[in-house]
């Protein structure tokens, strides 16, 4: 791996893993046996290396943002992707829990289109510096993938289990599509179109 490469994935895990700390729905899937930090940089990991083949990995400008969007019809890269997925079921799931986050996400990608060509907008993650100096490294993060999708005039699909954030998307012209209560926390599905 280049150190340009590694600096980076290093600072979107870390960035990723202490946004992951106060969602719920991220929560729900990572196995809850005391090691939470090391599940979430676990989990940060892998969407960084299933993001970043597909040129999906953002990184606001002044370095305290970052967030995972990319082209959603794609093909599994080949044995690196599965191996990925071994690490997240076995780090970040753990094998207990397997079936029943296979079934959650089944369930999650039978109502989000599951083929067609649009941005899907995994993750979004702001460091607790950046989150103390205001919110410009979330309206950068938003105007480079609103870019992107205005560029391939493509659709973004997402979900949230964050009210706030799910009032933000709005704001920034998401429509909510589905609701789902999952367990204890709700998920809305959200879009929008360029």
């Amino acid at each position: 791996m280049s150190e340009s490469k590694h600096l980076l994935k290093e600072r979107v895990v870390t960035i990723l893993s202490e946004s992951f700390r106060n969602i719920p729905g991220v929560l729900n899937v990572i196995k809850q046996d005391g090691n939470n930090d090391m599940r979430l940089r676990s989990l940060a990991r892998y969407a960084f290396n299933t993001a970043y083949s597909r040129d999906g990995v953002y990184m606001s400008t002044d370095g305290e943002g970052a967030a995972i969007c990319y082209r959603y019809n794609y093909k599994k890269n080949g044995i690196r992707d599965y191996l990925n997925q071994l690490v997240l079921g076995f780090e970040v799931i753990g094998f207990s829990r397997i079936f029943k986050i296979i079934k959650r996400d089944n369930y999650i990608k039978s109502i989000r289109k599951a083929e067609g060509d649009y941005l899907y907008f995994w993750f979004l993650g702001v460091s607790d510096k950046g989150r103390a100096t205001g919110n410009g490294a979330v309206l950068n993060l938003k105007d480079q993938i609103f870019a992107k999708a205005e560029e391939e005039k493509l659709p973004v699909y997402l979900e949230t289990s964050v009210e706030l954030n799910k009032r933000v998307y709005q704001r920034y012209g998401f429509e909510v599509y589905h609701e789902w209560q999952e367990e204890n926390n709700m998920i809305w599905f959200m879009r929008k179109h360029f």
